[in-house]
């Protein structure tokens, strides 16, 4: 009697479905997304600023910053009322 090692392999590949992904998830990812980069903008645009305007002083930065903020926390506002 001759034994096989070989693993058997099944009869089908099994199909991977992608992960489902909630509504809400989506809308913090996307408020997240927000955050970063309309916040980063305000930073950059005040450093801008602060460099080329006002050296000594930094509240370009900070203003920039603080406005990029809270044009993401509207657009996450309006998101959040949309469901």
């Amino acid at each position: 009697m001759e034994m096989s090692h070989e693993p058997q392999k099944p009869a089908k590949p099994a199909v991977k479905e992608p992960p489902v992904v909630s509504e809400e998830t989506r809308t913090k990812d996307k408020c997240l997304a927000d955050f970063c980069l309309k916040g980063g903008s305000g930073l950059i645009i005040g450093s801008a600023v602060t460099l080329f305007f006002t050296r000594p002083q930094t509240y370009p930065i900070w203003l920039g910053l603080g406005v990029g903020m809270g044009v993401a926390y509207d657009c996450c506002q309006a998101r959040w009322n949309q469901q």
